[in-house]
């Protein structure tokens, strides 16, 4: 069987009989449209999340599902069917291409046949009595394209919205009035994002395939897809039977026309996809697909198009074929596996003009302030003397600015002269560097180096220190990087005069600083990132190069989480976000490290959806050129898994890091992998294991805060308080540098004190660590500790008289009743509920939380937080708090 038949399979395609496992599948209500329920593919997953938002959605009058071939439309229908989740009577139509107004018959003899009273000429329920609400699923509806039929079938939903749920499958959002139902909140759509697989879904198909495939490649292959039904289940069925199934995924990573011709994707994207455009947006989505994202100044300057805002919007309406990623010139992405068929398709009909294509873009790049694409583009256009020219102009940014995420190319051979043209050498490194090339890079810094002697000039040499700078950067090798920005430095001051623009100098200081401070926060010495981030950071943005200031963003983000600023850390994370849409960059290192800060603020502040969402988008398809990138990436998704109570996905993800000796790196993921394989051989019950992972770790990293850490929770869990009591005092003497640190030691000991009965002690270190945690929200050292806490906030312990030595100690007259208390002070008093909510208001727990713990509704809740704050004549959480400490309250 063809390999593209996967998506047939996958799908539900009439005319394919299942030759593999078949799906046991639960009878649906008996109902006489039931025959016409396509039958749901051989290999299938039943996708809960989407079909419990189908039994919500239908409760609505209308639920547009609209996404593009492939996306499991009819799957998600037919299984929500067959399952026999609607409460009511169904009925299933597909219309045919071309069906015209036979469209209407076809709808009415469906609902007729279902048992489903209708009087097609009144648009009105008929003669018979049905109390159940009925649900109709117009499948392929982009097929129906008479005005007349549409104007009907529109009536009918206004009509019946009350008695029947209408489910609307098509390609592209059918020409009906769907705004009425929108405005007022009667429409549920479901799309491209919401159909998408998830990992875990991945992992799930790939199971009934029996493919087995490490965590590492599920992500890969989730990324490259982006989630895609079809070419997910194209990609697996190519894995069936194979010794090596990662090779299919290595192989699509690449990029290349092959694998995709291999598998059958190529097939089917021209088959089913770009078959049925329009040839003009074809044309302008063919010519585009050689840039990385695309924009309408784009489409001009590539096609001659003034209407490049209009195609792109259609492209992007039309089957979702395009995204919009925003930025300052409305850039748009095309999928990642559609574009590597358009490339093909571009080297096969248009190899006479991709060279003169790949220029026009350089020069549209270069003309807006876009070097980097400019000198990628003018390389693969051959035009040596604009790339030569474009290096000379902006070296300090090229080299600086980290490296990108690009798919890999193959470019022309370079010029027989490249031996004598240093700058035209360096222009290729920095190409080979963005789509992840390190040989190549490192071989045309070693051609250029010769082709400049052995005694440069002063700016030649500044350069050529620059882009060993870049090497290393490239490679994450934070000694390098460190020892080629000292040489930078020395190398900008011999070359002081030398400079074509007066920027330049400013923006090479910027680059070696900046490097400087990287290098400080992979060796987990902030002090001294800190020292080399202050003026790098000024420097970047005097030179007013974007993508310098992007890397100042980054570093500095980096920094601020490192000492647990985590508002400094999220909004700095998010300007190198917003900086890298500006230059139209959707994948590269600094967006990755972004996306990692802003994961990790997320688990200190509790919002583990919100984290697990940044850590899946900072997944790239170029894991190769960025190991160290790739290890914190594992390192918090293997964090977030345990946050999440998933110890064996926790302990997948963190399996590939742990083959390796400690030191091989970084500090700070080195210890955070060891410390959580501590943490979870303590939760498999094997202390041992735990103690000598840690005691290795103190060997080679002693004082570590994190390390600490590791030690008390394990003397908890062993019943030794008291040590870890004492583990903690030390470390939080010794001041660690990350508040979200010192928040959880803070939390553990007064696990511990609480432990040792010591229970007011216990007490005052939870108030303090809320006080410590409030201005930055940090919740994450709390959540896993809430039944005690919430105890201790619900009694809080009796104050005690000094006695006697040699006379046991003895309570103290219990203070006066709170709601006397607040009968002095308010006119009206707290109830008891009242009284209760606030005592939770002191603490960390959000509204649903709040109502959890109390078994009541949100609502209910939210009610009682009202009327608090109104007796006590306050408008905020935090000021109610104030007051109700102020009347002695709480």
């Amino acid at each position: 069987m063809a390999h593209n038949d996967a998506a047939e399979r996958f799908l539900g395609s009439s005319g394919w009989a299942a030759t593999v496992r078949p799906l046991e599948v639960r009878p649906a209500p008996p109902v006489a449209a039931d025959r016409e329920v396509p039958a749901l593919p051989g290999v299938h997953l039943e996708r809960g999340r989407l079909l419990d938002h189908l039994d919500a959605a239908v409760e609505q009058p209308v639920t547009l599902v609209c996404a593009p071939t492939g996306w499991g439309k009819t799957v998600l229908a037919t299984s929500w069917l067959r399952a026999g989740r609607a409460l009511g009577r169904t009925a299933y139509v597909r219309f045919e291409p071309n069906c015209g107004s036979a469209a209407w018959q076809q709808l009415t003899s469906a609902l007729t046949e279902a048992g489903i009273p209708l009087d097609p000429a009144a648009y009105a329920w008929g003669s018979g009595r049905m109390a159940e609400r009925a649900a109709v699923v117009l499948d392929d509806l982009h097929n129906v394209t008479n005005r007349t039929v549409l104007r009907r079938i529109e009536r009918l939903m206004t009509r019946l919205g009350d008695r029947i749920g209408f489910l609307l499958l098509a390609r592209s959002e059918p020409p009906l009035s769907l705004y009425r139902w929108r405005v007022r909140g009667q429409l549920t759509e479901l799309r491209a994002d919401h159909l998408a697989f998830t990992q875990a879904e991945i992992a799930g198909l790939a199971e009934r395939h029996e493919v087995r495939l490490a965590q590492h490649f599920r992500h890969a292959l989730w990324h490259v897809t982006e989630g895609w039904p079809a070419a997910v289940a194209v990609a697996l069925s190519a894995m069936v039977g194979r010794h090596e199934p990662e090779r299919v995924v290595t192989d699509l990573l690449a990029g290349a026309a092959g694998p995709n011709e291999q598998v059958g994707l190529a097939e089917y994207v021209q088959r089913e996809i770009l078959a049925g455009l329009d040839p003009d947006v074809y044309d302008v989505m063919l010519r585009t697909s050689i840039v990385e994202t695309v924009c309408p100044g784009l489409v001009e300057a590539l096609t001659g198009s003034r209407n490049g805002a209009r195609q792109l919007a259609q492209a992007s309406r039309a089957n979702g074929l395009a995204t919009f990623y925003g930025g300052s010139h409305s850039w748009y992405r095309y999928r990642r596996l559609l574009r590597s068929v358009l490339r093909a398709e571009v080297h096969a009909t248009l190899a006479a003009e991709e060279r003169s294509l790949h220029r026009a873009a350089a020069g549209w790049y270069a003309a807006n302030g876009l070097p980097g694409d400019a000198v990628v583009h003018a390389v693969l256009g051959a035009d040596w003397v604009t790339a030569e020219r474009l290096f000379a102009q902006y070296w300090p940014e090229l080299c600086g600015s980290g490296p990108r995420a690009m798919a890999p190319r193959t470019g022309p051979r370079p010029p027989a002269d490249i031996a004598d043209r240093p700058m035209l050498a360096f222009a290729l490194a920095i190409c080979c560097r963005e789509t992840g090339d390190a040989a190549g890079m490192s071989a045309f810094i070693r051609l250029g180096e010769r082709a400049l002697g052995e005694s440069p000039q002063p700016l030649d040499a500044e350069v050529l220190a620059a882009m060993r700078l870049a090497e290393a950067v490239s490679a994450e090798d934070p000694e390098r990087s460190a020892d080629a920005a000292a040489l930078l430095l020395r190398r900008i001051d011999d070359a002081a005069d030398e400079h074509l623009y007066a920027d330049a100098a400013d923006a090479a200081r910027a680059v070696a600083y900046l490097t400087l401070a990287g290098c400080g926060i992979a060796h987990d010495a902030i002090d001294d990132a800190d020292s080399a981030l202050e003026p790098g950071a000024a420097l970047a943005r005097k030179s007013g190069f974007n993508l310098l200031i992007v890397q100042a963003n980054r570093q500095q983000a980096l920094a601020h989480l490192h000492r647990g600023r985590l508002s400094a850390a999220a909004a700095c994370a998010r300007r190198v976000l917003d900086g890298s849409r500006d230059a139209g960059i959707s994948e590269s290192r600094n967006i990755s490290h972004a996306r990692l800060v802003l994961t990790a603020v997320c688990r200190a502040r509790g919002q583990l959806d919100e984290a697990r969402y940044h850590i899946d988008e900072s997944i790239t398809a170029e894991v190769a050129p960025d190991p160290h990138g790739w290890v914190s990436g594992a390192i918090n998704l293997a964090q977030l898994l345990a946050d999440q109570e998933d110890l064996a996905g926790a302990a997948e993800a963190l399996e590939p890091l742990l083959g390796s000796r400690i030191g091989t790196m970084p500090p700070t993921p080195e210890i955070g992998a060891r410390v959580l394989q501590a943490d979870l051989c303590l939760a498999e019950g094997r202390p041992d294991k735990a103690r000598a992972v840690l005691d290795e770790l103190d060997r080679h990293f002693p004082g570590a805060p994190a390390v600490a850490l590791g030690h008390a929770r394990l003397s908890v869990a062993l019943g030794r308080p008291e040590l870890a009591a004492r583990t903690l005092e030390d470390a939080l003497a010794a001041q660690p540098a990350s508040l979200v640190t010192t928040v959880a030691a803070t939390v553990l000991l007064a696990q511990s004190l609480r432990q040792l009965g010591d229970v007011a002690g216990a007490a005052e270190q939870i108030q303090h660590a809320l006080r410590l945690a409030g201005p930055e929200g940090i919740r994450g050292p709390f959540l896993s500790h809430g039944g005690w806490i919430t105890e201790l906030l619900d009694d809080p312990p009796p104050q005690v008289t000094p006695s006697e030595p040699d006379e046991p100690s003895a309570p103290a007259e219990p203070p006066a009743d709170v709601f006397e208390v607040a009968a002095e002070h308010m006119a009206d008093p707290l109830t008891e509920r009242e009284m209760l909510v606030l005592q939770y208001l002191r603490s960390m727990l959000s509204i649903a939380e709040i109502a959890t713990v109390l078994s009541v509704s949100s609502n209910t809740v939210k009610t009682h937080v009202r009327h608090v704050y109104r007796k006590l004549g306050v408008s905020r959480r935090r000021d109610a708090v104030r007051r109700g400490r102020e009347l002695s309250l709480i």
